[in-house]
This record gives structure tokens, C-alpha cells and sequence, in this order.
């Protein structure tokens, strides 16, 4: 009795009676999520531009590759048949082989392996999802740049250790967090420079004995070039542990904004407020109205911490030792991968309809001694004494001051003096106006011209600064996509005139 399947029955590779005496006990919970772990469609285009190589090298008939080609046209158009795709890396040979029997099938992976097959598939779908992130996290920036425009000149009270510190404006706050983004993009771009490299044709390690062209299939793939190391292209992980460091890093940074928010939206700080289609509430509460969407977010974040360790722990180990434990992490990273620009885009359609008390804002920041530094300043300025010296009687002023339940706007002339001579012996004899322009936190902001600081001068230039490197970035991502659909292109035109004979 023949081994060999018949065609129409064709089950794939591993059968009882080959290599193995028994068939392949199955765990049905990770059998049921084969399809999770690698993308089809990658795996598809990859199919299409190794049987064009091999044909166009002459492994292959001309009249056998236009049949395989042919019927993985009629697959990615059968929705149906698509769904029934259990994530096996060798699917479309399965297909193929019940179609065209095994001598011709059969042929789709002369020169490589599940190895490359799986890094390709890998490799495409990061890229794929990573430029969605760009997209988004270039819109995002785009929200809140117009945002700190809007409020440049709206005063905010910084804060450290949850404690006022100094006085800003919620311009220069939303211009920070469109700073970390900016940040975040360039790593996504740097990011695809070494993701953008091709495994295929690399076999399991060390390439085949067939002269197949891997330059062709990195091409027609729209990879930058082949990676040089077969065995590098194979065994080596730290480009998966980076887009996860990446990714990582990216929702951490949108996490911040989210807490940012979130305190801002608090009962105790009512600086900002969203519309009630934002909002959930409680079943038990009556008054919840809960901001969900920075929930959403920081759930994206503790999923991205996991993944970070997930990640480090299966690429531990020997060469060619961690295999199936990578997959785990794939399903976890391309989960957030797809997330994120989603949440981005709810992030980014909640921020436009966001409600600014700046009345609240400005009367928080007039307390708590918010402008003691310019305080301080004032002393420098007008008495000539150093910074250190200036810095410590402030610190006794403001001691007094909370010991007598005093607020900044209660600051006189004569506890300055108090503090003065309690420190050095000597009065200041500060003017009562010089103080209360010293401790104004509109002022004060606007004192601080410096590059980066947070005048309304300074924040719009380099608001403005920032939007230039906007318009760089979109242009640099729409120049690599365009690359790729051209590539993309090209390997279509290339199989439509092999069909066409």
C-alpha cells in the first residue's frame, strides 16, 4: 500500500507512516488558536512572490506556476474557504496539492521552510501595523498641537510629586505630550528600517542548495533588501523584542496623558471635562460619571508591560532552542498592534470635544505658593543677593505663611522682611507690588521666554517647530508605504502576465 495521500484528501506533510509512526495528538485550546499566531494574508503574499521567482528561474514550469498562481488567486477570493484556514504555515501547499495534485502542489516551497515562511509573515504584518500606528500617532500629534495653540495662553499649575511646583500653561502641557508622540513616531520609523528586511529564501538556517534569488522576492515583497545571515534571518529575535520595547514604550507615553486626564477630570481638580458620550456611570452610583476611554488606554498599557516580559522570556535561551514560545508573543503583540491606533483614534476624537475650566485652572495656580521660584527671582533681581540665599528665605516665607493660614495673596512686604532677618539679619524692603507680580502666575509664565519654556511666545515657536517636523514625518511615512504599494504592484502585474501566458 502507497504512503503518499491521495490528492483530494491531502492533509499536509506530517502523516502517520512518513517521519512519524502516529498521528499528531492535538491540544484543542492551542489548536483553536493556530489561526492567531501568523497572518494569512502575508503568508499569501509571500506564496505569490517565491512561485514568480521560481519561475522566473526557471525551478518551475511556466505552465505549473501560472496553474498554482492561478488557484491562489481563486483562495484569496474565497472568503469562505479562507475562513477555514488553521493557521498552518504550509496552508496554501494543502490547497494547492488537493487542486493540482502533488506534482504540481507540490512544488510551491522548493527553496524554504516554515522558517522563513513564518519570519516573512511575521515581518510584513509588523510592518503593516506598525505604519497604522504612525498614521495614528501623526494624528494624534496633529489634535493636540492645534489643542496647545488653542490654550497657549491658559495658566495651569505644574505639578511634582502630585504637589504644586510652578506655574505653566496648558499649551505648554499639550505640547509636551505631542513631544513624547513626536518621539514615538521616530522610534516606529527606525523601527521599520530594520524590520523591513527579508528572511525569504533563508530556509531554516542555511539557505538552500537551489539557486533560487532572494534580491527578486525581497523586491516583489516591498523589503528594503535581503537580510545578509541566513542563519541570522532565522535565529534572530532582537528586531521582534525591539517592536515590542517600541510598542512598549508608545503606550506607556499614551498611558501618561491618560492619568494626565484622568486626575484633570477628577472630583477634586474639575479642570477639564468631556461630553457625556464619553462617559459610563454605575449601576450602584448614581452620580459616576466615569471617562473611560483613559481606562481603555492604561489597559493597553499593562497589556504592552506584559508583552515587554512575555517577549524577553521566549527569546531566552540557546540557538535555534526557543521556537513555538515566540508565537505567544506574536498573538500579544499584534493584538496591541491593531489596538493601539484604534484607542488613538478615540483619544484623538475625545480631545476635540474637550471643556477647559481655565478659571479653576488660574485660581489653583495663585495657590499653594505655586510662584515661590519667582519669588525667589525677585530677591536676586532686586537685592542682589545669590540664588541659595534668595531660595532659603523664600522657604522661611512660605513656612511662616502656612503656620499663620496665610495664602500667597496675604504675602506683605513685612514677613519677607521677618523672614530676612531671620535668615541674614537684614530687611529687604520689597515693595508690596513688586511681591504680588512676583507670586501672579499669569506673570510668571510669561516671564519664561526661554527656548522651551513656557511663555505663549515660546510655546508657539515651537509649536510651530513641532508642526514642521509633523509635515517631515508624514511625508517620510507616505514615501515608505508608497514603496511598498509600488512593490506591491509590481508583483501583481508580474503574476498578471504570467497568466495571461
Amino acid at each position: 500500500m502507497s504512503l503518499q495521500q491521495k490528492s483530494v484528501d491531502y492533509r499536509g506533510y506530517r502523516t502517520p507512516g512518513i517521519r512519524l509512526s502516529e498521528g499528531l495528538w492535538t491540544d484543542r485550546l492551542f489548536t483553536s488558536r493556530n489561526h492567531e499566531r501568523a497572518p494569512l494574508k502575508s503568508i499569501l503574499d509571500f506564496d505569490k512572490a517565491h512561485l514568480v521567482m521560481l519561475v522566473e528561474k526557471g525551478l518551475v514550469e511556466k505552465g505549473d506556476g501560472r496553474k498554482m498562481l492561478a488557484e491562489i488567486r481563486d483562495i484569496e477570493a474565497n472568503s469562505v474557504l479562507l475562513g477555514e484556514w488553521d493557521g498552518g504555515m504550509h496552508w496554501t501547499e494543502q490547497q494547492l496539492i488537493q487542486r493540482l495534485g502533488e506534482q504540481i502542489g507540490g512544488w510551491i516551497n522548493l527553496g524554504r521552510s516554515t522558517g522563513d515562511i513564518s519570519e516573512v509573515s511575521r515581518r510584513l504584518n509588523t510592518r503593516r501595523l506598525v505604519f497604522c500606528n504612525i498614521h495614528m500617532l501623526n494624528s494624534l500629534r496633529e489634535v493636540l498641537l492645534k489643542l496647545a495653540m488653542k490654550f497657549v495662553e491658559t495658566v495651569v499649575p505644574g505639578q511634582t510629586f502630585l504637589q504644586h511646583a510652578q506655574p505653566t500653561t496648558l499649551g505648554h502641557w499639550l505640547s509636551m505630550w505631542a513631544a513624547t508622540l513626536d518621539r514615538d513616531v521616530q522610534r516606529y520609523m527606525e523601527l521599520t528600517v530594520r524590520v523591513n528586511q527579508s528572511p525569504a529564501g533563508a530556509g531554516i538556517l542555511s539557505t538552500t542548495d537551489f539557486e533560487i534569488d532572494r534580491e527578486r522576492v525581497s523586491e516583489l515583497l516591498g523589503f528594503d533588501s535581503p537580510i545578509a545571515n541566513s542563519l541570522d534571518a532565522i535565529m534572530s529575535h532582537d528586531v521582534g523584542l525591539e517592536t515590542i520595547s517600541v510598542v512598549t514604550i508608545a503606550a506607556m507615553n499614551l498611558a501618561r496623558i491618560a492619568d494626565d486626564l484622568e486626575l484633570w477630570m477628577s472630583t477634586e481638580y474639575r479642570y477639564v471635562d468631556f461630553p457625556d458620550r464619553f462617559c459610563a456611570t454605575s449601576s450602584i452610583m448614581p452620580q459616576k460619571r466615569n471617562p473611560n476611554i483613559p481606562q481603555q488606554i492604561k489597559a493597553q498599557c499593562a497589556k504592552a508591560i506584559g508583552a515587554m516580559s512575555l517577549g524577553i522570556a521566549s527569546e531566552r535561551g540557546a540557538t535555534g532552542q526557543p521556537m513555538l514560545e515566540r508565537f505567544e508573543c506574536d498573538v500579544v503583540l499584534w493584538e496591541l498592534l491593531e489596538d493601539l491606533p484604534r484607542i488613538m483614534g478615540d483619544l484623538s476624537t475625545m480631545l476635540d470635544a474637550i471643556e477647559v475650566d481655565d478659571r479653576r485652572m488660574r485660581e489653583s495656580s495663585e495657590r499653594h505658593w505655586a510662584s515661590a521660584s519667582d519669588l525667589a527671582s525677585l530677591i536676586v533681581t532686586e537685592c542682589g543677593l545669590s540664588w541659595r540665599t534668595a531660595h532659603q528665605i523664600c522657604a522661611i516665607v512660605i513656612r511662616l505663611c502656612y503656620e499663620r493660614g496665610l495664602e500667597p495673596r496675604d504675602l506683605t512686604s513685612a514677613i519677607v522682611d521677618e523672614a530676612a532677618c531671620m535668615y541674614r539679619g537684614e530687611p529687604l524692603s520689597l515693595s508690596l507690588n513688586s511681591l504680588r507680580a512676583a507670586l501672579d502666575p499669569i506673570t510668571s509664565v510669561h516671564r519664561r521666554t526661554v527656548l522651551g519654556g513656557s511663555a505663549p511666545s515660546a510655546v508657539s515657536r515651537e509649536i510651530a517647530s513641532m508642526k514642521e517636523r509633523l509635515g517631515y514625518d508624514l511625508r517620510a511615512a507616505s514615501v515608505c508605504e508608497r514603496n511598498i504599494a509600488e512593490s506591491q504592484a509590481r508583483l501583481t502585474e508580474v503574476i498578471d502576465r504570467m497568466l495571461a501566458g
